[in-house]
């Protein structure tokens, strides 16, 4: 069994299912993943909220609205105007493609060529949206990696993501667990001060309460 899926096993018993992505279909996922960038999930549930209530919250209606309008309904997830442009041109990019013609690779090339969609974001909508068997790597990841020993070459996106993906079977839903799980735990106990005391880890941890 790898190291990974040792963590993944420890991190699930505590934790059990999350339930990711937390949105209602495919569209609703590719906003929340844009709209998430920098800032809080709970302030990006306000600027969903703002957009259904607006009938806004799909990829065709955005692809129609002036970014001034996008702006104004989003402007609780913060660098609203920023991502109002990353909405439009995202919504016009994906609004009529159809991923199912295409492989893991080409897909994630399309999406890194729209302008405002880096690793991260695209590999959300990878997993997320398209159901495709990638690892999105966040700094939750690049953190608990480092404190529990986990040792690479280097903590940069692609080395994590390759060196997980080597060790763990692609599946979907074990992926998805898996970065859902991560999260949780480092919102809530792994956090920038950690806390050491109470975390179910720390007898393979080298970081120190401070």
């Amino acid at each position: 069994m790898s190291k990974y899926q040792k963590l993944f096993d420890k991190l699930f018993n505590q934790y059990g299912k999350q339930d990711w992505w937390p949105a209602d279909n495919y569209d609703e996922i590719i906003i929340g993943a844009i709209l998430t960038q920098n800032t809080a999930w709970t302030n990006v549930e306000k600027a969903i909220r703002n957009l259904k209530t607006a009938n806004k919250c799909d990829l065709k209606s955005l692809s129609n609205t002036t970014e001034n309008t996008i702006a104004g309904l989003i402007k609780p997830s913060g660098y609203f105007n920023v991502k109002a442009k990353r909405l439009k041109t995202t919504a016009k990019s994906l609004v009529n493609y159809n991923y199912q013609e295409y492989d893991i690779d080409e897909n994630r090339n399309y999406l890194l060529n729209i302008k405002g969609i880096g690793p991260e974001t695209a590999d959300s909508i990878l997993l997320y949206a398209m159901e495709l068997p990638v690892f999105v790597v966040d700094s939750y990841t690049i953190r608990l990696l480092k404190r529990i020993g986990i040792q690479l070459k280097d903590y940069k996106y692609h080395t994590i993501q390759s060196d997980i993906m080597k060790k763990l079977s692609r599946d979907v839903n074990l992926f998805n667990e898996y970065h859902a799980l991560i999260v949780n735990h480092c919102k809530f106990v792994c956090k920038a001060k950690p806390d050491c005391i109470n975390c179910f880890l720390n007898e393979y941890c080298d970081q120190i309460e401070i």
